[in-house]
């Protein structure tokens, strides 16, 4: 049975899952003012947000590890479940360092302030880009390129805006304990896609579990990502975010999104 794969031609090669454009919190579109009208968010909620997303904001260097499921729709309707982990770590205004591990493959993403290199070690393949100026900009040309990974709105500096700007309700659900560690639970929707957050509190808030439904795609596929490891203030080594080119690597350049199976608008 086909899947929807995504534009990166090393992707591809390496039958990588999907990175879903789908898991990030749609920002508000033509009609937002008729919209506004309808609006229902707790204060609560947004305050709680922002709690845990400010120390992400404001630190200088962070990194966490992520274990991603995201839903595809099949050619024959079923819902199929891809599975990765990325390891990540961030020093702003520009560097990114990214581990994928997923379907037995493994690809490095390289960025700084000069390029955004992507690698694939297994197939000794490789495909660099130019920069922008800050990582929140990279990020925004990699999505118009093809490039969207569920863990990216989770890197920006500001993540609280995007999310308190975009949606349409908010409400805090309730503590609930996840893997005997308790949460608070939040519920919000926007026009694309509902989503939750389940966050810790305390003096260390931060970001436990998100999942996000898309209402755009057929199926309404969702996205899971478990957040580990938060460290706000690790020791980053600067060639840490420099690739540095094996001798038997090969460069090869991105597919357009017109010329890629499958592609979505």
């Amino acid at each position: 049975m086909k899947t929807r794969w995504k534009f990166l031609l090393l992707i591809l090669l390496l039958s990588f899952a999907a990175w879903a454009a789908r898991s990030y919190p749609a920002h508000a579109h033509e009609g937002a003012q008729s919209e506004a009208a309808t609006k229902d968010v707790d204060p609560l909620a947004l305050d709680v947000l922002r709690a845990v997303t400010q120390p992400i904001e404001q630190a200088q260097s962070f990194s966490f590890r992520a274990l991603v499921s995201e839903e595809d729709m099949g050619t024959d309707g079923q819902i199929i479940t891809f599975f990765h982990t990325v390891d990540v770590t961030v020093q702003r205004p520009d560097k990114i360092r990214l581990v994928f591990k997923g379907m037995g493959q493994q690809v490095e993403f390289y960025g700084d302030d000069a390029s955004v290199t992507m690698y694939a070690p297994g197939a000794k393949l490789y495909t660099t880009l130019p920069t922008k100026k800050t990582l929140d900009e990279t990020l925004a040309d990699l999505r118009e390129k093809g490039v969207d990974m569920p863990i990216g709105p989770f890197l920006r500096s500001d993540l609280y805006e995007m999310v308190s700007k975009s949606v349409m309700t908010g409400y805090v659900i309730g503590r609930v304990n996840v893997f005997d560690d308790e949460l608070h639970q939040l519920a919000f929707t926007a026009p694309d896609a509902d989503f939750q957050l389940w966050v810790k509190g305390g003096p260390n808030p931060r970001i436990v579990r998100s999942e996000v439904i898309s209402k755009k795609l057929d199926g309404k596929p969702r996205t899971i990502i478990q957040f580990l490891d938060w460290d706000l203030t690790p020791k980053v080594d600067a060639d840490e975010f420099k690739f540095s080119k094996p001798a038997d690597a090969h460069e090869i350049s991105m597919l357009s999104a017109e010329l890629q199976p499958g592609g979505r608008e």
